[in-house]
């Protein structure tokens, strides 16, 4: 199971909702630190939880306009490649698909900026 502090989890024996505080080493176990109603911290292993939600940053100016700059230069790409194709005598498939490559290959490389900078998870 991979939990990320800020995770929302439950245990599987009982109906509290709890927050993902930490992970801690005990012997040759991982337990996960569990934060509970009214900030009461209590041990649990990974198979005793259930995850209830995801914790989710919300998107900052940097990111916001770093996403409209991989639009643009995905859009760019796009261009690019299908004039490219086009000039080059392919056919109208041949230009789409490479316009769609070109596009595919800048989203891709924003894709894992965003997994790179986004919130560790942890595999416990």
């Amino acid at each position: 199971m991979k939990l990320a502090i800020g995770d929302v989890v439950r245990g599987r024996d009982d109906v509290d909702l709890g927050v993902v505080a930490g992970i801690v080493n005990h012997g040759s176990a991982k337990l996960v630190m569990v934060e509970g109603p009214g900030g009461m911290p209590h041990l649990a292993t990974p198979s005793a939880l259930v995850v209830v939600a995801r914790r989710v940053q919300p998107t900052t100016t940097v990111q916001g306009v770093m996403a409209l700059i991989a639009v643009g230069i995905a859009l760019l790409a796009a261009y690019i490649g299908c004039r490219s194709a086009q000039e080059l005598g392919a056919d109208w498939l041949l230009t789409v698909l490479s316009g769609l490559g070109g596009y595919a290959a800048v989203m891709g490389a924003h894709q894992w900026w965003v997994l790179l900078t986004g919130p560790r998870r942890f595999r416990v």
